[in-house]
């Protein structure tokens, strides 16, 4: 709201500018069959009969209303009764004369891009303000909207492996521990089996509704607002020449990919079980993770997860299931994603010298026993706290293959709105590093 008494002083200086009805000459239309008499006088002379909505140049008007106009190159005149305005036109004459001198011709350039200015200036306040309330219901839409679908992805990760539960804490007994890891093993292949079309419901519903609809939102943000300074963020000629070619850019390409990569990965979440989850950051981390900018693909760690400092059940990324707990660690935003967790320890069942290390400082034996054995994330009970936190595993302190964590969208807590990310998040799939990495799984499994 801002933005709008500055803006409408503009739009009102700049009227004047512009001429109105009752300034001749001006172009009127016919609204019906109408004759052209030589005199302003119903009983002169019929020169010819126009037709309906024919455009005439009217000269001026006479005081009895007739309109003046001029007709094969002779003076004629029609009834003001039944012509329209349409808008005004420049004398010839006096067109002539200032093309000659080259004053009149200038200044009709200079309000016409005026205009032109003024017009943008306008409509990138009032797309401001219209994005701004846009973002605000998404962020309210999202709290109410997601809560069957939050169910739903609670119910495919208990019904998972609905012993969880029973193993909060560690028993110490590596012997039963190490039985009790091969028995569920078998377990979850039917469970898995029977929970084929929740897996896809979930799926569909994040990938393709969730995902594209936020990325689109960021899109259309793009195509109003650039980022980049090369299409135009601050430079109006630019913003004008270069919207074709940012809608071509951000939502026939980017909008295309993103649709056709949702798919895909609608399909292997079907079949690959992956889980919505939440990650607490600040808002400048947040665009650092989800973006890099689409010119920043070129650097090699855009948009990766980077390990964080916190390393009390491994060394890795740390994902919450439930909402509450990623907002005991955020400080200004929300990273939903999907998360392919792969093969999950159960730290609850680990061996014992594994599970004492959990809540400690460097506890990096879990992660070493975890990936020496198979698993590639754990899943730990904080007793302290009273919650469940997921540790995608990485020993090297590097990254986790970028296909497997697949950020939604970003909630800035703050001010309560749909954080936009500049340039759209980085592709799930259509990046060379994505694929790089896809390749090196397949290699290694």
């Amino acid at each position: 709201m801002k933005f709008f008494p500055f803006f409408t002083l503009i739009l009102l200086l700049s009227f004047p500018c512009f001429a109105t009805e009752g300034t001749f000459p001006a172009w009127y239309e016919t609204t019906t069959h109408l004759n052209v008499r030589a005199a302003d006088n119903a009983r002169a002379r019929k020169v010819a009969t126009l037709t309906p909505h024919t455009q005439i140049q009217v000269d001026y008007m006479t005081a009895n209303n007739w309109a003046a106009i001029e007709y094969q190159g002779q003076r004629g005149y029609v009834s003001g009764r039944y012509i329209r305005y349409v808008r005004n036109a420049e004398p010839s004459a006096l067109e002539d004369r200032t093309t000659e001198t080259g004053g009149k011709g200038f200044w009709s350039w200079v309000l016409t891009i005026g205009g032109w200015i003024v017009g943008i200036i306008i409509f990138r306040a009032v797309a401001t303000y219209v994005l701004g309330i846009i973002g605000k219901v998404m962020y309210v839409a999202y709290w109410v909207l997601c809560i069957p679908f939050y169910i739903l992805n609670w119910l495919q990760r208990w019904l998972a492996k609905p012993w969880g539960v029973s193993y909060k804490t560690n028993s110490g007994n590596d012997r039963r521990n190490a039985e009790l890891r091969k028995t569920y093993e078998w377990v979850k292949w039917p469970l898995y089996v029977l929970l084929t079309p929740l897996r896809l419901v979930n799926a569909f519903y994040y990938n393709i509704v969730v995902h594209c609809t936020f990325e689109l939102y960021d899109y259309a943000v793009e195509v109003i607002f650039p980022s980049n300074d090369n299409e135009g963020a601050d430079d109006y000629i630019r913003l004008v020449l270069l919207l074709p070619w940012r809608v071509l850019r951000y939502v026939v390409w980017h909008g295309g990919l993103t649709l056709v990569e949702s798919i895909i990965w609608t399909v292997v979440d079907t079949f690959v079980p992956a889980l919505t989850l939440f990650h607490g950051t600040t808002e400048q981390a947040s665009t650092t993770i989800t973006n890099g900018g689409r010119d920043g693909y070129a650097c090699n760690m855009t948009g990766v997860w980077n390990v964080g400092g916190g390393n009390y059940a491994g060394n890795g990324i740390y994902f919450a299931p439930a909402r509450s707990t990623a907002l005991h660690y955020s400080k200004g935003a929300l990273i939903v994603c999907r998360v392919s967790l792969g093969r999950v320890l159960d730290l609850g069942l680990a061996p014992w010298d594994v599970y004492r290390q959990c809540g400690y400082p460097n506890a990096l034996g879990a992660t070493k026993w975890g990936l020496n054995n198979g698993y590639v994330t754990g899943e730990w009970w904080r007793k302290d706290t009273g919650w469940w936190e997921y540790c995608m595993y990485d020993w090297q302190n590097r990254y986790n293959h970028s296909w497997r964590i697949r950020p939604l969208y970003v909630l800035n807590l703050d001010e309560k709105y749909m954080q936009r990310v500049p340039g759209g998040m980085c592709h799930w799939l259509f990046r060379k590093m994505v694929i790089k990495d896809i390749i090196t799984y397949l290699k290694e499994s």
